[in-house]
């Protein structure tokens, strides 16, 4: 997409973590972007307060093995789509990792181990001498889903499936992976209007469409293309580039060149011919928002059949309990794509599924069913209650319910002291060390190397003169910051990967240095004059909006004080919005912020096509690269690690180049357990950055 004119007027607001796959809790928040919510939730009483265990008696439910029958764990501030298709903030992923069991997990080290079932590969020469890469997935006999229903290889399939749908819309990259016959499945549907588009005028061929069609449509595109092109003139009269209805300004300022009185159909006209008439392109990459087909009749927008391709032939079922997938070549996580990866019931989320419809499954949203631990029963009040799953195959829970209820990071430690909650994760600090360890009666914790990074991010189609990036990137003075708020629980990274990776440069160099008056040149570079004791540009101020989570307790703090101190003195302005997690994630994800704070969490291998891919589901700062999607294709086919080392260090160098994310910190991750309720000695015997208190649930118990 076009990196659309800075918005030099938005509110600032500082959004802060965001999870690979769902980042953890903490200061850097819970979202595949991961942040810290802002009010303190209303707390239900703890597994630390005693409940009646009649309200247990009868079937097969779980039994308390002590006083407490429930486990209140204090999270972050949900978004209420407990799919493990769908997800995007790490609090709703903190709900699946305990209603859902997996092929295969994580141990302590990061492998992948058997879960529910097991994964192996093996080497086969293909009858045209190629080499493929057969993995074998197979999964526990047995095994019930909650509602009784047994559990097969189906289900597994059922999920690849769904990521590889033409029309799946979630994080996930699966249908990018190179496995035998998936493009030919992902393709072999279009919408009608590219189809259509694609074909041409000129074309006779009526298999897929009708004559009728495709004439209403070439009869629609002129009317839809001046609309689409007088977005763009509203947008960049709306940011204050262009006077109103001056069309050959805005064309101008948008890299087209148009007579002076043009129309917004010329300015279309002058697209076409840039692009040799191929809209989808043209629509893709020059967008100030909408999508050319927008503006024509929704049927356009409809899916169409171009062949007919209804399976993935290396997706193949061997027995119930057994399938194979075969990749073309070979991919360092190819293990993890098709074995780590949740086991969904296809006869519940299944039931209206057919390719290019996945409105039913987006049905079940709010109402998760799976095979693990735990039952989902409700989301009420901020308030996730779950009941345990007797027909768990690991065994049933110790630990009759299960609540996730939200805590404002600042409170969370103070809850647990007052015994309401049971286990939480606050954001580490010196102090809050000092504060547990004055309370061993009361509370006990572990401190692990966060498997992510906290970091700010820049929308690249809001703020699209990289000079202005780079100017932004020199105002962010990070070290006093850290060191302040963490101590020695944290430290500076210089790429935007987590250091637990090996993979990560550990010699790399600063790249933007704390630097107002190099900052300053950049601004300038990019067009931007002081007058009258503003930084101007075609009359308009330099004004950009960043968001961030509970921002009076935020690591990012002082990074963002000095910004706004910097900006004012130079003439422009950086405005802070504080924003509730919940309101900070989708207007990260909708790219309706300049800038925000964030933190990654969870990452489990150097593959960053999700974040950084030009097709990436989390490419929340919209910035595209051919070039820089080329890197990364090639470090998911290296297998030698001297060589993927270099990859790496060139795609994370690419990507600081770019200037559209600054990591921050590398933490320590926090859990706090309530000694008062839990029996501390059933806790793992080991946390790292990749196990915890989940991965043995089952084994838990309270007092």
């Amino acid at each position: 997409m076009k990196k659309m004119r800075q918005a030099l007027a938005l509110l600032l607001s500082v959004a802060m973590l965001t999870a690979l796959t769902a980042c953890g809790g903490g200061k850097d928040g819970g979202s595949a972007d991961d942040s810290n919510a802002g009010d303190s939730g209303n707390t239900e009483q703890s597994g630390g307060a005693e409940e009646d265990s009649d309200a247990q008696d009868g079937g097969d439910e779980v039994q308390a093995t002590g006083t407490y029958d429930t486990l209140v764990i204090g999270t972050g501030d949900f978004e209420g789509v407990f799919s493990p298709y769908f997800y995007s903030s790490t609090y709703d992923n903190q709900v699946n990792d305990l209603i859902f069991a997996t092929v295969s997990r994580l141990n302590k080290d990061g492998e992948v181990v058997d879960d529910a079932g097991h994964v192996e590969v093996e080497e086969v020469k293909a009858e045209d001498g190629t080499t493929k890469y057969v993995y074998t997935v197979s999964i526990q006999e047995g095994m019930k889903f909650s509602d009784g229903e047994d559990v097969t290889i189906d289900d597994v399939i059922f999920s690849y499936y769904v990521f590889a749908d033409p029309t799946y819309d979630g994080m996930s990259t699966f249908n990018t992976l190179d496995i035998e016959g998936l493009a030919d499945y992902v393709n072999a549907q279009k919408p009608l209007w590219e189809a259509i588009s694609a074909a041409g005028q000129e074309n006779t061929d009526f298999s897929h469409w009708t004559e009728d069609q495709q004439k209403a449509f070439w009869e629609a595109v002129p009317a839809a293309g001046a609309s689409f092109a007088q977005e763009i003139v509203d947008y960049l009269v709306a940011s204050g580039d262009v006077e109103e209805g001056d069309i050959a300004a805005a064309a101008g300022a948008w890299g087209f060149e148009v007579e002076a009185g043009a129309t917004a159909e010329d300015f279309f006209n002058a697209m076409v011919a840039k692009y040799e008439n191929d809209l989808v392109a043209l629509s893709g990459t020059e967008t100030a928002g909408s999508s050319l087909v927008d503006f024509m009749d929704e049927s356009f927008a409809e899916m169409v059949e171009l062949a007919s391709v209804d399976t993935i032939t290396g997706i193949q079922k061997v027995d119930d309990y057994t399938c194979t997938v075969t990749f073309n070549t070979p991919n360092i996580s190819g293990d993890k794509q098709v074995a780590w990866l949740p086991i969904v019931p296809e006869h519940y989320y299944g039931a209206d599924f057919s390719k290019g419809h996945l409105e039913g499954v987006k049905e079940k949203n709010s109402a998760p069913m799976g095979s693990g631990p735990y039952v989902f029963e409700n989301y009420d009040n901020k308030i996730v209650s779950l009941k345990a799953n007797p027909d768990y195959f690991k065994g049933a829970p110790k630990i009759p319910n299960v609540k996730l209820q939200y805590v404002a990071d600042e409170a969370k430690v103070d809850t647990l002291l007052n015994g309401d909650i049971d286990i939480t994760d606050p954001p580490a600090s010196l102090e809050i060390v000092d504060e547990i360890e004055a309370s061993p009666d009361k509370a006990s914790y572990n401190l692990v190397d966060f498997a992510g990074y906290g970091y700010i991010g820049i929308n690249a189609e809001r703020v699209p003169d990289q000079n202005v990036r780079k100017g932004l990137m020199h105002l962010m003075n990070r070290a006093p910051a850290v060191s302040s708020y963490y101590g020695e629980l944290a430290h500076v990274i210089e790429r935007p990967m987590t250091p637990t990776l090996a993979e990560y440069p550990d010699d790399a160099k600063e790249y933007y240095g704390y630097d107002p008056a190099k900052a300053l040149e950049y601004f300038k570079a990019a067009g931007y004059e002081e007058k009258d004791g503003k930084l101007m540009k075609d009359g308009e101020q330099l004004v950009i909006e960043i968001g961030i989570g509970e921002l009076s307790t935020h690591p990012a703090k002082a990074i963002l004080t000095q910004m706004v101190s910097d900006m004012q003195s130079m003439g422009a302005e950086l405005v802070v919005q504080d924003m509730q997690f919940s309101n900070l994630s989708p207007a990260v994800t909708g790219g309706d912020l300049d800038m925000w704070v964030m933190a990654w969490g969870n990452s489990t291998d150097c593959d960053q096509t999700q974040m950084f891919g030009s097709k990436g589901g989390s490419n929340y700062q919209r910035y595209y690269s051919d070039e820089l999607d080329a890197v990364l294709e090639q470090i998911k086919l290296t297998v030698d690690f001297d060589e993927r080392c270099k990859l790496v260090e060139q795609s994370l160098d690419m990507i600081m180049d770019a200037a559209v994310y600054m990591p921050i910190y590398q933490r320590s991750d926090m859990e706090v357990y309530n000694a008062a309720t839990l029996n501390l000695d059933t806790l793992p015997e080991e946390t790292t950055s990749y196990y915890n208190y989940v991965h043995e649930i089952e084994t838990l118990e309270m007092q």
